[in-house]
């Protein structure tokens, strides 16, 4: 052996040797996730999260079964420092055709599997600042609004900050959620056309059964794409005003809201919107009442000034406290996330409101729920001289299931939703939703459930 090749050899044991003896950083490793599978028989589910309702399916309806699951690795260096990770794996059973949500991959559920199917929902690093006690979220992770999740709820990348100042509690964050995707020509540079979301959030514990929040919400848009679920153009500066709160009164907890919007759209015509709404618990023997509702302002026209409340996107958003499979967007579903308004709680930008009231308790691993809700909308539009009629139905619902373990449960549930003349009239059905004379939907579901 040569000189020169001994002293690489020699370099590269003494390296080896080197990074060997010192000490590894020590970690605690945590696992976390869930698996759910879920059945579906309905005569209006398409399958996938594309959002779309089949109103006039007989044809389409048939027993179907998917799963879903999310495992999260949180490598944890002190109580101090931490990055989190998770990721998540759909599946439907028999694969779908170009894969899941509209993708080109392919599902897993394909005969003989072994297709690729892990999507990223999260990774960021959360970390306590010691100088001035800030904790800090970098990286892509989840956000909810404090309005019920009626204006956003998403994973995003960006940076969020969150101190403590007894009794209040302040967060700032910055999120961007587009950069450059439509942007054409020579200015395509990134970070030139984006999209960014700054929140500020604060609470103040008044006691310990009243806390008062309030909020600034900003959207600066200048790719040129339209986020709007009501299609009305891109707002390039949009403002958000709320105010929330969360109450007791011995056995009855309420969670009251109100914001309202104003800003810009297209640089020419301005926004103001607005929401109300409420959430509520009230103990009942040994379960407890559910009560909800909410209003977003709508508009009657289509173009000039808007007076509708913009969300970003029909697909983020939500209103979990309604309890419905059909009528709203489920919370309990996996992949199969859909509702008679297309996932569009402004309902094409005219605005709607909806009443909820359910009960749920426990009898030992029993476990059951029933619910009633009704939406309409809150502005209706006249399309080739008649008048729209804004009914958009009434679902009513109910869940029984048994805990097997601790952590695993199995259910049953069946929804069933009267659809209004807004969904199914013919003259008179809201434009661009529903069918005419459409078949109400409902659906059966089974679940097994397993967390860790």
């Amino acid at each position: 052996m040569s000189f020169q090749k001994k002293m690489l050899a020699f370099a590269a044991a003494s390296a080896l040797t080197a990074a060997t003896a010192v000490p590894a950083m020590a970690l605690e490793n945590e696992f976390h996730g869930m698996f759910k599978f879920m059945g579906y028989q309905s005569n209006s589910l398409t399958g996938g999260n594309s959002g779309t309702v089949n109103f006039n399916s007989d044809a389409h309806s048939g027993f179907f079964a998917e799963q879903r699951a999310r495992l999260m690795y949180i490598a944890k260096a002190n109580d101090n420092l931490k990055l989190v990770t998770h990721f998540e794996l759909d599946t439907r059973f028999g694969g779908v055709t170009g894969g899941y949500k509209g993708t080109t991959g392919n599902d897993s559920g394909n005969l003989d599997a072994d297709q690729l199917t892990l999507e990223t929902k999260n990774i960021y690093l959360d970390f306590n600042e010691p100088n001035t006690a800030t904790n800090f979220k970098v990286g892509m992770q989840p956000w909810n609004d404090a309005y019920g999740s009626l204006f956003l709820s998403a994973d995003m990348t960006g940076v969020y900050a969150t101190k403590k100042f007894d009794p209040a509690t302040v967060s700032l964050g910055w999120f961007r959620f587009d950069d450059n995707t439509l942007a054409t020509g020579t200015n395509t540079g990134a970070g030139k056309l984006t999209a960014d979301l700054i929140v500020l959030d604060g609470k103040f514990a008044l006691n310990k059964d009243m806390t008062v929040g309030a909020s600034y919400y900003n959207i600066q848009n200048d790719t040129g794409a339209t986020f709007s679920s009501a299609t009305v153009g891109n707002y390039e500066l949009l403002h958000m005003l709320g105010l929330n709160a969360d109450l007791k009164f011995g056995d009855v907890a309420v969670k009251p809201f109100a914001a309202y919007q104003f800003g810009d759209i297209n640089g020419t015509d301005s926004i103001s919107g607005y929401l109300l709404g409420a959430t509520g618990k009230a103990k009942v023997g040994s379960g407890a009442i559910n009560f909800a509702g909410y209003y977003l302002s709508g508009d009657k026209k289509t173009t000039g000034d808007r007076d509708s409340f913009q969300t970003v996107t029909a697909g983020t958003t939500y209103f979990n406290p309604a309890n419905m499979w059909l009528l709203v967007r489920p919370n309990q579903a996996t992949n199969t996330s859909t509702s008679v308004v297309n996932n569009d709680m402004t309902v094409g930008g005219r605005g709607s409101y909806g009443v909820f009231a359910g009960y749920e308790g426990t009898d030992n691993k029993l476990f059951y729920n029933a619910n009633i809700g009704y939406m309409a909308a809150a502005e209706n539009r006249t399309n080739a001289g008649v008048k729209e009629n804004g009914s958009l139905g009434t679902e009513i619902n109910a869940q029984v299931g048994y805990k097997i373990y601790d952590n695993l449960s199995a259910s049953v549930a069946a929804a069933y939703v009267f659809l209004g003349d807004g969904l199914s009239g013919t003259t008179k059905k809201i434009n661009g939703f529903g069918a005419a004379n459409a078949d109400d939907p409902y659906l059966f579901n089974v679940q097994l459930s397993y967390l860790f």
